[in-house]
Parts: structure tokens; sequence; C-alpha cells
């Protein structure tokens, strides 16, 4: 079986989307996933399948729907997607972990559209692609910043989910 970091975007954030992470737990075992472990409430967690990568996200949102009737984006890397996601984030040295942000995106941005993104202002906040991945610093903190998923989203025209560094490193911790 291989192994598979899933993240679930916008679950039990600010009242919305709740998904205890025990009941989801239960439903993947129950599923046939194996080794079914959750970090925080946010929808972080590893698992064991025979399934590639993309049949899990797909899996995972259908389990999702029937059991808990929510609509929910599901990002899939395995272990060494993950760490090289973390190795080509450019802001890792000398940034405060938790305001480095990995996010994940649906497919490579727009080249267009990132064109459009990038010759914004964004102050002393700075962000770069790579791959489907979008990186982003945040200096300040996220409560005074605009840039978070949902911008991205809004600029690209994209799905993404995004964790900080803190987070990353804590999923490849679990999945050793």
């Amino acid at each position: 079986m291989q192994q598979y970091i899933v993240f679930l975007r916008a679950v039990n954030v600010s009242g919305k989307h709740i998904i205890k992470m025990q009941a989801l737990k239960a439903v993947l075992q129950a599923a046939g996933f194996g080794e079914v472990t959750s970090y925080i409430q946010s929808g972080n967690l590893v698992l064991k399948s025979r399934l590639d990568a993309p049949a899990v996200g797909k899996r995972v949102k259908e389990l999702i729907a029937a059991e808990f009737q929510l609509d929910i984006d599901v990002f899939v890397k395995s272990r060494v997607a993950l760490q090289q996601a973390l190795d080509h984030c450019p802001y890792r040295d000398g940034c405060l972990p938790n305001r480095v942000f990995i996010t994940f995106l649906d497919r490579k941005p727009d080249a267009a559209l990132l064109e459009k993104l990038e010759a914004m202002d964004h102050k002393d906040e700075v962000f770069a692609v790579w791959e489907e991945m979008l990186y982003f610093y945040l200096p300040e903190g996220m409560a005074t910043s605009k840039m978070s998923n949902n911008y991205f989203e809004s600029k690209l025209k994209l799905r993404s989910t995004g964790r900080n560094v803190n987070t990353v490193k804590k999923m490849l911790e679990l999945a050793e």
C-alpha cells in the first residue's frame, strides 16, 4: 500500500464544513484505507491505499459527500511529492515558518492570469509558483494580509488549499 498525505479544503474553518476527524477516520477505514491518522481539526490526514493519488482524492471526496453531505476539495500528495514541495519553498530561510504558506493548486496557473497577479503591488508580501504549488510569505502575519487561499483562487481562477510550513513539516513527520 502507498502512503499519502491528504489535505481537505476549508474544513472546520469559521464554523463551516464541520467534520469531526474521528468520524472521518472511521469512514475512511471502513472504506478500506489503512493507517488513517489526522493532525489537528483542519483536514490534514495521512493514510495508506492501493489506489493512485488521483483515485484517492476522488474516493475521499465521494465518501465525504456521502457521509457528511459536504462538497469538499481534496488534495493528495505522496510523501516524496510533499517533501519536494517543501524543498522548493523559496521562503524558508530567515522567515517565520508560521507566516510561510504552501498552497496546493488543482492545476498549474494560467500564464496570463499569473502575469497580471505578479504585476500587482503586494507591498512586502511575496509569492512564487512552482508546478502546482504556490508559496507566499506574510511578514506581518495573516490577520492584516489580503493574500490568502481565497485571494489566489479569485485572481488565478483555480481551486486550492494551503498550510503553513509548520503544518507541512508535521505532516511529513507523521508520514515517516
